[in-house]
């Protein structure tokens, strides 16, 4: 565990920083798929009561400017977008009826952190 990675308060989040803070859409939609719905539904539990608090922290800053550990913050919270309909709809990692992520192209990705403009 990276100590210290996480902005002040949010510390209980950092065991889920090396796996969960990933650097794109398409890597949080293949940890999604290829965890199991335990480890999805502990994600799940213990980062969405901290959700609000972390959006209203993050609310601080913006996008293209944030320090670090923000950003992790923030990916952890783009994490916890990506897993919850797994969770509270399907009770599965995948998603029936969905896309098969093998099949998305992005013509353009744009970071995460980019500055929205």
């Amino acid at each position: 565990m990276e100590t210290g990675a996480l902005p002040r308060g949010f510390e209980a989040l950092e065991p889920f920083v090396a796996d969960w803070v990933l650097p794109d859409v398409t890597a949080r939609m293949a940890k999604r798929q290829s965890s199991t719905i335990e480890q999805l539904r502990r994600f799940y539990d213990s980062v969405l009561p901290l959700g609000e608090q972390a959006l209203n922290y993050l609310r601080g800053f913006e996008l293209g400017a944030l320090p670090p550990e923000a950003e992790r913050l923030l990916k952890l919270m783009l994490a916890l977008a990506e897993i919850a309909p797994a969770v509270e709809w399907y009770n599965d990692p995948k998603v029936y009826d969905g896309f098969d992520i093998s099949r998305t192209r992005f013509l353009r990705k744009i970071p995460d952190n980019a500055a929205q403009r």
